[in-house]
């Protein structure tokens, strides 16, 4: 046998009792355990531990089911917090997008009247403008992306604080 015998049995006992095996892979797997008594070995090995695993209660301690609590509250917190900022979000776009929409127009207009008025010609006055209105945005837009908004406030980052070994205090 070859060792790339072996490695298969392994793989295949681990997956055995996990997966639904093919039924070639399965009668292989039953020939190549009668045939080899170091595989055979070690799959009732593998298998006594999985007995003996199953067999033993495994049992959390209180602070740790209390801390896992907090922080599973604190998660969910977190998480409804970003919902309710991202409808927020959508809203303000929306208001945003559509007041953009017809200020521009009125400001390209107001463009094509100063360009006329003063004789000047719209291919400058009306881009000019429309500059003039985007630039504000994009130097507050870099510096917020500059200057982030802290993550240390708000109420999940409070209750976390308050948080001692998972209880409230």
């Amino acid at each position: 046998m070859t060792n790339y015998d072996h490695e298969r049995a392994i793989e295949l006992i681990a997956r055995r009792g996990t997966e639904e095996l093919v039924a070639a892979d399965l009668r292989w797997l039953n020939e190549h355990l009668d045939g080899c008594a170091e595989c055979a070995q070690y799959a009732g090995d593998f298998d006594n531990t999985g007995r003996l695993l199953r067999a033993t209660a495994i049992m959390a301690s209180p602070s740790l089911v209390a801390s896992t609590q907090a922080r599973v509250r604190a998660r969910a917190l977190y998480l409804a917090e970003q919902r309710s900022r991202m409808v927020l979000v959508a809203i303000s776009f929306c208001l945003g997008a559509m007041s953009s929409a017809v200020s521009a127009w009125l400001w390209w207009r107001f463009g094509a009247w100063i360009a006329e008025r003063f004789g000047w010609s719209q291919a400058i006055v009306q881009p000019g403008i429309m500059l003039a209105l985007v630039l504000p945005a994009i130097v507050i837009a870099g510096l917020m992306l500059a200057f982030p908004h802290p993550v240390t406030d708000g109420p999940l980052m409070t209750a976390l604080a308050r948080e001692r070994e998972g209880r409230n205090q």
